[in-house]
C-alpha cells in the first residue's frame, strides 16, 4: 500500500460487494426535477450544466457550440462524457456510457440502457447516482473489473508486465501501488480496435479537497488575528467549516450547489492504439505521462477550490 499524504489521502469507505452491472442499475432511481422550462431555457441551463461537469474534470469544451448542431451532438457530447468519467474515478469502465440531446434540449446521461441524470440538473444528485453505480474497495478503488469476465492479475515484475502486454490477449491487472498512486493496465477491443490502457488512480473526495483548499486559503489571509481565530475554530468544527464561518450567511449554502464540491479528478486513463498497443516501451512511456498528468490535475484541483473558496460565492 502506497504512503498518501493528507492532500492525496484516500475515501475510506466500503463498498459493495461486486454484481452483475444490471442488476446494480436497476436499483439506481431518477428523480425527475420539478418546474416547467421552456426547450429554449432547458437547453440552456443542460449546455451550462454539462460545460460546468466538464470542469470539475478539467476538460475544455464548448458545449453551446456542441449542441447547437444537433446531427454530431450525441458523438461528441458523449466522447466529452467518457473522458470526464476516465478521471471522476467511479471506476465504471464495465459500462457503455452515452450523453445524447433531445428535442426538448436536454442533455441525458446513460450508463448503458439505464439514464443515471440529466446534465443540467443539481450536482449533487447526479453525483449520487453515478456513485451508487460504483463499487469502491476500503481503499477508496474501484471494485469493478474493466473486462467483466476473465482474469485479473497482479503485477509481479516488469518481465511480467512486457509479456502481457507483448503477447497476451485481452487481461486486466489488479489494483497495484506504484509512483505513489495505485495502477491498473489492461487490453481489450473498444468501438473496434485493440487498445491498450494504463490508469492511475489517486482517491479523494470532494469535500477532502475542499478541507486541503481551505487550509491553504486561511494560511494565505494576512490578518493574523483573524488567522488564528479559524484556526482555533477550525479544531471545533473542521477547517472548511472555520473558513465558511467568516463568509456571509448564504456563502455555505452556496458552495454546497456547485459541481466543484461533488466532482473532482479522482482517476486519469491513457488509451494506445495500433503499434503502440503491443509495444512495451510506448506502455511504460504512457504510464510516466498518465501518472505525472494525474498529479497535475489534483494539485490545480486544489488551487481551484482555493480560488473558488476565496470566490463571492454569491
Amino acid at each position: 500500500m502506497s504512503e498518501t499524504t493528507p492532500r492525496q489521502s484516500a475515501s475510506r469507505q466500503s463498498g459493495p460487494r461486486r454484481k452483475e452491472a444490471d442488476a446494480l442499475a436497476e436499483t439506481l432511481t431518477v428523480e425527475a426535477k420539478s418546474g416547467k422550462a421552456t426547450p429554449g431555457s432547458t437547453k440552456s441551463n443542460d449546455a451550462k450544466g454539462f460545460q460546468r461537469l466538464l470542469t470539475t474534470a478539467q476538460v475544455d469544451a464548448d458545449v453551446i457550440g456542441i449542441v447547437a448542431d444537433p446531427t454530431t451532438a450525441d458523438a461528441r457530447l458523449t466522447e466529452l462524457l467518457r473522458v470526464a468519467l476516465d478521471r471522476w474515478g467511479f471506476g465504471l469502465h464495465h459500462l457503455d456510457h452515452r450523453a445524447t440531446l433531445n428535442d426538448a434540449g436536454e442533455i441525458q446521461l446513460f450508463a448503458d440502457r439505464t439514464q443515471v441524470g440529466r446534465a443540467g440538473e443539481d450536482a449533487e444528485h447526479l453525483a449520487r447516482s453515478y456513485a451508487s453505480l460504483s463499487a469502491p474497495n476500503a481503499e477508496g478503488l474501484s471494485d469493478w473489473s474493466v473486462l467483466g469476465e476473465g482474469h485479473r492479475t497482479t503485477i509481479k515484475s516488469l518481465a511480467q508486465l512486457r509479456v502481457l502486454i507483448e503477447d497476451a490477449r485481452d487481461f486486466e491487472t489488479l489494483w497495484t501501488p506504484e509512483r505513489s498512486l495505485f495502477l491498473r493496465i489492461w487490453r481489450r477491443t473498444e468501438d473496434g480496435r485493440e487498445v491498450t490502457a494504463t490508469e492511475y488512480a489517486q482517491p479523494v473526495n470532494a469535500p477532502q479537497l475542499l478541507g486541503d483548499a481551505a487550509w491553504d486559503a486561511i494560511q494565505g489571509i494576512k490578518d493574523r488575528a483573524l488567522q488564528r481565530e479559524l484556526m482555533e475554530r477550525s479544531a471545533r468544527g473542521g477547517l472548511l467549516q472555520a473558513f465558511m464561518s467568516a463568509r456571509h450567511k448564504d456563502a455555505e449554502r452556496n458552495l454546497g450547489s456547485l459541481p466543484e464540491t461533488h466532482f473532482t479528478v479522482q482517476s486519469s486513463v491513457t488509451r494506445l492504439t495500433g503499434a503502440d498497443v503491443r509495444d512495451f516501451a510506448a506502455v511504460r512511456a504512457a504510464q510516466k505521462n498518465t501518472a505525472d498528468e494525474l498529479k497535475a490535475m489534483q494539485e490545480r484541483a486544489v488551487k481551484g477550490m482555493v480560488e473558488l473558496l476565496r470566490s463571492d460565492l454569491r
